[in-house]
């Protein structure tokens, strides 16, 4: 570290779906700048699964001590996987309270090293290390592993609970404030914030109001997303913020490579093999990511109507109880998955024609930038808001509001919609490729790339 040109540190969040994201961003940034170290924080009781990550000599990760059962935690929850709804809020209160001291502590340490600080970067659910940051002098920016189409309905949802105004129909059309021209049914509110309607000091709502008090601190705002599909958001996040945004993503995309590494080679070699036995289009690929479950019973429904339909799908289940009962897969059309599966080259396996999705960002993105359709059933957080930019401004995806087994016939057929669906994957795939094109075969530099670009220039003070 002693020998780097500066160092450079990455926070994620503990939780798969925002470390991966962060992962790539910080392979991409080891790649574009070489001179550079950087250190990815995380606590300790996560440092063996990025020993399994193979980073780059250039990346070195370092924990931070935190004890789950301090706080009321399983003892091995050192991220969110698996864990139900309350524990969830509960290790966001806990990394909230036992991680300050510790993270100024060492922050104190790497500037007093002989290498200089350049910057911090940190996840979008570590807020509280801005103030941090800026009593230190260390530009901090905050690294948002969601698109500011949905955060900013999310954000502003929790914030004014524009939905406590007495009513209760399902189909309220409700005005997002700071939002301009942006609707939301009430049905599609997350289970949660429809809980929070005559509860203004909800947890979640003092958490989020928490995190915008602290954004304030931050200098600069990065997103895992790219300008061809949030343009009018990422402006209207800088514009009320006050502060420059760069979108710099798809990050699976710009950092190269359709693989991610998985616990089990076995399972992952066995979900390829399996899809090469098929042909183009035909297979419906199903995943609700690492800390969602379908209610048994709709999974069940799913599951009996594919097999009904002679419909092959493949169905990723990484945690217990995430898969469909067995007794409703009967005539052996389907593979479920129990484990990690390479989600980024099953998506981009010929034999793929949907993906059936929770809508977490990373697997909305990685669904858009292979061109596959996207058939929505939100679970949960800012799922319904990723839904409505696919479905209803980028039109490449469709709601399972009617029955997901019946808007799959559309998706997969050769009908108008269906027809449509894809092509506009296709449309934006070819955009999201364009926004992370590294110059190799053109001579261009993706908008995505500038933008790293640009962000690092203001953050080591080079402009």
């Amino acid at each position: 570290m002693a020998s780097s040109a500066g160092v450079v540190v990455l926070f994620p969040f503990m939780a798969h779906g925002h470390m991966n994201p962060c992962l790539d961003l910080a392979r991409l940034l080891s790649t574009r700048y070489p001179s550079l170290s950087f250190i990815l924080l995380t606590t300790s009781g996560n440092l063996p699964h990025l020993a399994r990550r193979q980073l780059p000599p250039s990346i070195r990760p370092v924990g931070l001590p935190f004890r789950p059962a301090d706080h009321g935690l399983p003892p091995d929850a050192d991220t969110t996987f698996a864990l139900p709804q309350h524990l969830v809020t509960r290790f966001n209160l806990a990394v909230q309270d036992a991680l300050p001291t510790p993270f100024r502590t060492y922050l104190t340490t790497l500037l007093a090293a002989s290498s200089p600080l350049l910057c911090l970067i940190t996840d979008m659910f570590l807020a509280w290390t801005a103030p941090i940051a800026e009593e230190l002098g260390v530009f901090h920016a905050t690294f948002y592993t969601s698109g500011p189409y949905a955060m900013s309905i999310y954000n502003s949802i929790w914030i004014n609970l524009p939905h406590a105004d007495g009513r209760d129909g399902d189909d309220d059309e409700i005005a997002v404030p700071g939002v301009p021209g942006v609707t939301v049914r009430r049905c599609k509110l997350a289970p949660n914030m429809r809980s929070a309607e005559s509860m203004p000091d909800h947890p979640n709502s003092r958490f989020v109001r928490h995190q915008a008090e602290c954004y304030r601190h931050s200098r600069a705002f990065l997103w895992n997303t790219a300008e061809a599909i949030e343009k009018p958001f990422l402006d209207l996040w800088a514009k009320s913020n006050g502060k420059p945004v760069f979108a710099v993503g798809p990050l699976f995309a710009a950092a190269g490579g359709r693989g991610t590494v998985v616990d089990n080679r076995d399972v992952a070699a066995e979900c390829l093999a399996w899809l090469d036995r098929h042909s183009p289009r035909s297979v419906v690929y199903i995943s609700f990511g690492s800390q969602n479950w379908l209610p048994p019973e709709e999974a069940a429904e799913l599951a009996a109507a594919l097999e009904r339909q002679a419909r092959p799908f493949l169905w990723a289940a990484p945690a217990v109880n995430q898969a469909p009962p067995h007794a409703a897969m009967r005539q052996g059309i389907g593979m479920v998955a129990r484990g990690w599966v390479p989600q980024r080259a099953i998506l981009g396996h010929p034999a793929v024609g949907a993906f059936v999705s929770h809508g977490g960002w990373n697997s909305t993105l990685e669904s858009l930038g292979f061109g596959v359709p996207l058939v929505f059933r939100p679970i949960g957080a800012e799922q319904f808001c990723n839904e409505k930019l696919v479905v209803e401004v980028l039109r490449a995806g469709v709601t399972t509001a009617a029955g997901a087994a019946e808007v799959l016939e559309e998706v997969m057929d050769d009908g108008e919609r269906g027809r449509e669906v894809r092509r506009r994957s296709r449309e934006i795939a070819e955009a999201l490729t364009a926004a992370v094109a590294n110059g190799n075969v053109d001579g261009g530099v993706g908008e995505s790339l500038r933008a790293l670009d640009e962000f690092m220039s203001l953050a080591t003070g080079q402009r």
